[in-house]
């Protein structure tokens, strides 16, 4: 791989990554002034630029150089993304900015958690690409017409758990990244459904201030405690899922 692989390849591949991680709002393009799609662009911005930093692995002997590369290619594309998605809805100069530095943190965080697991020890990909993997549901959903039904939703959040927790695992203590991976899955998930009443505070012409924020902090925490939010059961399916093919993984270190 890294002798096939091109230096000029791995900003290519960081905005293609990019791209797909927020192709829904690029396919079906919704006003990002809707409230909504303040719980939908941390989302699409945090997958992708995730994508994008696991390009860097492409190159895994030049560390700093395709660490740089890849976040060129996330900016670029990010960039311009960005701008075609706004569109011509983005007339309130004030609402565009609380937008804007929330897609700018969102992929920042995006990009390091994607450069971390790609470039950083095994044991670090579950803990980065948890709270990107739950944002796989809202992707698909952002991509198909109508609403999907709670079922595939729980199939398709078990299935990124599992693929994310699975890939992570090289040996028995591995799963112990397992603990922080799950944590910040289900703080992701709490922050989304936060985040939809925050935009709708900011469509009434609130403005994001102290105040505002720390009773979402209380919200946050109100929540966090609802187990409905979280998709249970999607979640109990990837526990199951992981353990029985970690199990299966690790089965000659297991053996006695």
């Amino acid at each position: 791989m890294t002798e096939r692989t091109r230096l000029w390849m791995v900003p290519l591949v960081a905005a293609a990554g990019w791209g797909v991680g927020f192709l829904p709002q690029l396919v079906q393009p919704q006003p990002l002034l809707l409230a909504p799609m303040v719980a939908e662009l941390v989302s699409f911005t945090l997958l992708a630029a995730a994508l994008g930093g696991l390009a860097a692995g492409l190159r895994p002997d030049r560390r700093l150089l395709s660490a740089v590369l890849a976040g060129a290619g996330v900016v670029a594309a990010a960039f311009l993304g960005l701008m075609f998605a706004a569109g011509p809805a983005a007339t309130n100069s004030s609402m565009l900015t609380h937008l804007i530095a929330v897609a700018a943190i969102t992929t920042v965080a995006g990009l390091a958690a994607g450069l971390a697991a790609s470039l950083g020890p095994c044991v670090l990909r579950a803990p980065m690409l948890a709270a990107p993997a739950v944002c796989v549901p809202l992707w698909l959903d952002g991509m198909l017409p109508g609403e999907l039904p709670s079922s595939v939703i729980d199939a398709l959040l078990a299935a990124a758990l599992v693929t994310v927790l699975v890939t992570s695992v090289r040996r028995a203590v591995d799963v112990v990244a397992w603990v922080p991976a799950w944590i910040l899955g289900w703080a992701m998930q709490t922050l989304l459904t936060v985040l939809v009443a925050i935009g709708v505070l900011i469509q009434e012409g609130r403005s994001v201030d102290a105040g505002l924020l720390s009773s979402h902090l209380v919200y946050f925490h109100e929540r966090w405690n609802e187990p409905a939010v979280h998709y249970p059961a999607g979640w109990a399916l990837a526990g199951v899922l992981a353990l029985a093919l970690v199990a299966w993984r690790l089965r000659d270190t297991l053996r006695v």
